[in-house]
C-alpha cells in the first residue's frame, strides 16, 4: 500500500499572533486529513495557504491529500511549491513522486523518488516505487535491481511481486517462475500469479494455454492491470476474433487512452471481415499515436479493401518508412501503386518483398543451424 507523508509542524516566520492563529489553522485541517475528511482537509490548507502563501508545511500535506482525492495535477504543483518554499522538506519529495506516478507520469516520478533516495537511502516504499515507475517506462533492466531489492527486503506486495515476475519475463529470465511460485503461496498474489503465468504462455505463443490461465485470474479479480488486454491479445492470436473483441472493449473501460488497445480492437475487427467496424476504431487508435507504422499500415488495407487506393497511399508509404524492413506493409503499398497503375513503383515494392522475405528466410534457417548445433553432444 501506497503511504504519503503527513507534515505536522511549520517551519515559516510569522508574527507571534498570526503564527498562533495559522497554526491552529493548519492542526485543524491534519486533524481532518487524519480523519478521512480528505475534501475538508483540502479546503482547509487552500485556505492555510490563501492566507500564508510561504507555509511549506500546508502544501506538502495539500499534495499528500490532493494526490488521495485523485486530482494529481493540482498534488503535483503543490507538491513543488513545498520543496521551492522548503528543500530540507524531504518527506514532500516522496508525495512528490507518489502524485507523478498516480498520475502516470512515470518520467517524473523516476526523477522524484531518486532525489528522495539520495536523502532517505533506505526507504523501501521510494524503492518499490522508483522500481515500479521505471517497469512501467519500459526500462525494465533498470528496474530490476529496485524491485529486486525491494521483494529482498521481505516485500510481500503482489504489485512489486508482479512487476519483477513481468520485468523477468520481458527479460526472457527463468527467474519469472520464482515470482509465479511466490505469488501462488498467499491467497492475496494468486490472481496475479495466474495473470503472470498466462502472460508467458502468451509470450510463447501457447495460446490456448494463456487463455485458460488468464480466465483464471479474471474469476479471482477482474480489475488486474492489463488483464483483458492480455486476454483479447491470446483471443485474436488463436483465431477467436469475437472473443477478443469483448476483451479489448473491457480493458477500453479500463483505458480509454492506450493505443495498443484501441489497435488490435481495429485488428480483430478487420480479421472478423467486419471492416465497416473496424475502420472508425483504427482511426481513433491513430489520435493517439499518429506515426505508428502499424495502426497506419491497417488503416491502409482496410481503404484498400474499400477499393480506397488514393486514400490508402499516404497512409501505407507512412507505414513503410517507420518500418521499412517489414515485407507485409511493403506488399501492401506494392498493390496500392499497382491499382494506381504506378507500375515502376509497385515493381520495385514487389522485389524488394521479395528480397526482405529471402532476408528472413536465411536468418530463420541460421538460427535454427545453431540452435541444432548447442543440442549436438
Amino acid at each position: 500500500m501506497v503511504r504519503l507523508w503527513l507534515v505536522l509542524a511549520f517551519s515559516g516566520l510569522l508574527f507571534a499572533q498570526d503564527q498562533v492563529d495559522l497554526t491552529a489553522r493548519f492542526n485543524r485541517a491534519v486533524e481532518l486529513q487524519r480523519k478521512g475528511a480528505l475534501e475538508e482537509a483540502a479546503y482547509a490548507y487552500q485556505a492555510v495557504v490563501k492566507d500564508a502563501p510561504r507555509y511549506a508545511e500546508a502544501y506538502a500535506n495539500l499534495g499528500m491529500v490532493l494526490s488521495r482525492l485523485n486530482r494529481h495535477r493540482e498534488a503535483i504543483e503543490a507538491s513543488r511549491k513545498a520543496i521551492e518554499l522548503a528543500p530540507a522538506l524531504t518527506p514532500a519529495r516522496l508525495n512528490l513522486g507518489i502524485a507523478c506516478h498516480r498520475a502516470g507520469q512515470f518520467e517524473d516520478a523516476v526523477s522524484a523518488f531518486r532525489d528522495y533516495l539520495s536523502r532517505e537511502p533506505g526507504s523501501l516504499q521510494a524503492t518499490q516505487l522508483l522500481g515500479v515507475s521505471l517497469f512501467e517506462l519500459g526500462r525494465d533492466a533498470e528496474a530490476i535491481p529496485y524491485l529486486e531489492q525491494s521483494v529482498n527486503q521481505n516485500s510481500q506486495d503482489p504489485a512489486v511481486l508482479y512487476s519483477l515476475g513481468l520485468a523477468y519475463l520481458r527479460q526472457r529470465d527463468d527467474r519469472v517462475f520464482q515470482m509465479i511460485k511466490r505469488l501462488n503461496a498467499a491467497d492475496s498474489g494468486k490472481p496475479t500469479g495466474h495473470l503472470l503465468q498466462g502472460q508467458y504462455h502468451l509470450m510463447e505463443q501457447d495460446y490456448e494455454r494463456a487463455i485458460s490461465e488468464l480466465t483464471e485470474a479474471r474469476k479471482l479479480n477482474p480489475l488486474l492491470p492489463r488483464l483483458y488486454y492480455s486476454l483479447g491479445l491470446s483471443q485474436v492470436k488463436a483465431g477467436h476474433n469475437r472473443e477478443a473483441i469483448e476483451a479489448f472493449e473491457k480493458e477500453l473501460e479500463l483505458s480509454p487512452r492506450d493505443f495498443s488497445t484501441h489497435y488490435y480492437l481495429a485488428y480483430s475487427f478487420e480479421a472478423d471481415n467486419r471492416d465497416e467496424e473496424a475502420l472508425p476504431r483504427i482511426k481513433k487508435a491513430l489520435t493517439f499515436d499518429p506515426e505508428s507504422p502499424e495502426g497506419n499500415a491497417l488503416l491502409g488495407k482496410i481503404l484498400l479493401e474499400q477499393g480506397k487506393a488514393a486514400e490508402a497511399l499516404p497512409k501505407l508509404e507512412l507505414a513503410v518508412k517507420g518500418d521499412p524492413k517489414e515485407p507485409d506493409k511493403r506488399f501492401l503499398l506494392a498493390r496500392v501503386y499497382q491499382k494506381l497503375g504506378r507500375r515502376e513503383d509497385a515493381s520495385r515494392e514487389f522485389a524488394e518483398v521479395q528480397r526482405l522475405k529471402a532476408e528472413q528466410l536465411q536468418k530463420t534457417q541460421q538460427y535454427l543451424e545453431g540452435e541444432a548445433a548447442k543440442k549436438k553432444p
